[in-house]
């Protein structure tokens, strides 16, 4: 009763509180719990991108193209003698050539990982911002590659990068001979753009950062520079083209190819067709000029075909020239899922086949080169029947080159000899 009625020790009691009921909350409460980070989870993400770009193309495109304008739109101007339907026409052509080479030329290569589909999407954009080619590949087959390349000039040299992207068909996904149009429609294993700018990165950073995009493994054994004298166990000059790839191509146990001719090179019809395209639009353009001032009608159409129906002819020419005179490019070898099939494929222009073949292994008896003259070689396949057929005649070639193709087409039939050989050295049936 005292306790209670003396005031004193109210007030003492409701202070204590107090403290205590403070000295909770402080110790309940942490206020930074409230504040947290954005997490960058790139793994939680369905897709991602990454945007490659190109040095020079773009400054060239754009000039190149104020060069057509003007030398469509300043004579549309300026030429006094010249009717409202030339005036026209001159202008519509102009803009229709720029549109045609916006549309052609590639303005950036957007890449986008599909990881909840396991997908990597490369978009090729143009300078409409429209997709001209669209790649879908497989993430686990997907590997990408920059390229150095050094160009010799009278002032010194010029460094540039192409950007290459590699399909290695580890899970058969699009070789299987079984399940694909492989035996139609050889293999795509290599995109190639040149010029492409490495931006704020150095030259090895940009490799392992567009790999790492996608989650590609950084130990990888690029088959793009397949040592075959190593494979071989050889201690000779490595067969490469000149600062590019390797001819010899080994993706998988199920997949090998051998280059006839540089993959990324221009072939001697590219490079004519380009030089006759730059004479033949000069001289269009110049006609164009020529004819101007005429009035009659003829004379009109005339000017509105010329260099649209020049180019138009070229292309036809071009595609022509292509398909009759490029000769094959590869020899593609490829095994069924479980080795008991082999598919050889001779590829020429355009990813199309020249000839193809198809043997079952245990009918074979041996791959062979025979030699013809002083550098050409048969490739043949001899049965077990001893039944011979010709595969493809190679030219101007030496034996020390050709080593691999024969040690990698027989590769598979040794194994499997072998496999058929018990311990007393017998072969089993």
């Amino acid at each position: 009763m005292e306790l209670m009625n003396n005031p004193m020790n109210a007030i003492s009691n409701q202070n204590e509180n107090l403290i205590q009921s403070g000295q909770n909350r402080q110790q309940n409460t942490n206020v930074n719990q409230y504040f947290v980070e954005i997490k960058d989870d790139q793994s939680s993400k369905k897709y991602s991108t990454f945007n490659i770009r190109f040095i020079c193309i773009n400054i060239a495109v754009y000039v190149y193209s104020i060069c057509i304008l003007s030398g469509f739109l300043i004579p549309a101007i300026i030429v006094p003698k010249l009717d409202l339907y030339l005036r026209k026409v001159m202008i519509s052509l102009g803009v229709i050539i720029v549109l045609i080479l916006f549309a052609f030329c590639t303005n950036k290569i957007k890449l986008i990982k599909d990881a909840s589909n396991g997908k990597v999407v490369i978009k090729v954009i143009n300078y409409l911002c429209c997709p001209k080619k669209k790649i879908n590949l497989d993430i686990e087959n997907t590997h990408f590659h920059v390229l150095e390349q050094i160009t010799k000039l009278e002032n010194g040299d010029l460094l540039s990068y192409r950007f290459l992207i590699i399909n290695d068909y580890k899970n058969l996904v699009g070789i299987d001979l079984d399940t694909s149009n492989i035996k139609q429609k050889p293999a795509k294993f290599l995109y190639s753009f040149n010029l492409v700018s490495k931006g704020k990165y150095e030259y090895r950073e940009f490799v392992q950062t567009l790999n790492n995009f996608i989650g590609s493994s950084g130990v990888y054994d690029n088959p793009l520079f397949f040592n075959i004298n190593n494979y071989l166990n050889k201690d000779q000059n490595i067969f490469y083209f000149p600062q590019t790839l390797s001819k010899y191509m080994k993706f998988s146990d199920h997949f090998f190819t051998y280059h006839l001719k540089n993959p990324l090179g221009p072939t001697c019809v590219d490079i004519f067709f380009i030089i006759m395209t730059m004479f033949l639009n000069c001289g269009a353009f110049t006609g164009t000029i020529a004819i101007l001032s005429g009035t009659d009608k003829s004379i009109k159409f005339i000017v509105g075909i010329l260099i649209p129906g020049v180019n138009i002819i070229l292309y036809i020419l071009y595609k022509a020239f292509k398909y009759c005179f490029d000769k094959n490019l590869r020899i593609d070898c490829i095994y069924s899922k479980n080795f008991d099939r082999i598919f050889i494929g001779i590829v020429k222009y355009k990813s199309k086949y020249s000839n193809t073949f198809e043997y079952q292994m245990n009918n074979i008896s041996r791959f062979i080169l025979e030699k013809e003259g002083n550098t050409n070689f048969n490739l043949k396949v001899i049965f077990k029947n001893n039944e011979t057929q010709q595969i493809y005649t190679i030219k101007n070639k030496s034996k020390g080159e050709l080593e691999g193709l024969a040690y990698l087409l027989n590769e598979r039939l040794n194994i499997n000899s072998n496999n058929n050989i018990d311990n007393n050295g017998q072969i089993q049936i």
